[in-house]
């Protein structure tokens, strides 16, 4: 497939480089590296790689914490969409406590 067709060809490289990137343990690798992909995604011709590059642009600095700390939100954000699916299937249950107690016995 990747033979065929070039923004096909382009977009996987860009993907595969970016992986590396995020997988590295090198903080001044990762800099230096997603500086340098920016650029080629944004020069890319590929308007969804164009409009990502533009979002990491803006930023790259919290990207950077990321990759220096290695802190995320994610855990917060996997919790919040428990409860909000707990709240969906659990609606016109009248008794707050028992909603309270289903919410911490499926996030536990």
């Amino acid at each position: 497939m990747l033979l065929y067709n070039d923004d096909l060809r382009i977009a996987h490289k860009l993907k595969e480089w970016f992986y590396e990137i995020c997988q590295s343990d090198k903080y001044s690798y990762q800099c230096r590296e997603l500086a340098k992909w920016i650029q080629n995604a944004e020069s890319s011709g590929i308007p969804e790689f164009e409009k990502c590059a533009a979002t990491y642009r803006r930023w790259h600095k919290e990207i950077k914490n990321a990759f220096k700390y290695g802190y995320t939100n994610g855990p917060t954000e996997g919790f919040n969409n428990k409860i909000k699916v707990l709240k969906r299937i659990s609606f016109g249950l009248k008794n707050f406590h028992r909603f309270r107690n289903r919410i911490l016995h499926c996030t536990s």
